[in-house]
């Protein structure tokens, strides 16, 4: 059996660039096909800029770290679906604040 020595909250996008990279030196299993598969599929921001991203909403905008991920793993576009990202989080924000957020969100946005 496999011992934990840590664990890391991490976006898709990131989950993609960790399994790509390994994929480059060694063959990955099954279950981490499937799982690359899932990120390419499902990743909706530029992994080159996830850190940035992360950054401004957990430095500049207090959201907790979980949360942060969530938001960068759903990439809302319309401040309805972003609150609805925030609701467990205590703090209220000013719908000038939710459409900060959602815009910052578009310049990391992968297009569709």
């Amino acid at each position: 059996m496999l011992e934990v020595i840590s664990e890391k909250l991490i976006t898709i996008a990131e989950v993609k660039k960790i399994l790509e990279e390994k994929a480059k030196n060694s063959e990955l299993d099954s279950i981490q096909t499937i799982t690359l598969e899932y990120a390419r599929t499902f990743t909706k921001i530029n992994e080159e800029r996830v850190e940035e991203a992360k950054k401004f909403l957990i430095e500049e905008k207090g959201l907790p770290e979980e949360i942060a991920i969530q938001i960068l793993n759903i990439m809302p576009k319309s401040i309805e679906e972003l609150r609805t990202i925030l609701a467990p989080v205590e703090r209220v924000f000013t719908t000038e604040e939710l459409k900060e957020i959602v815009e910052k969100l578009d310049e990391y946005r992968i297009i569709d």
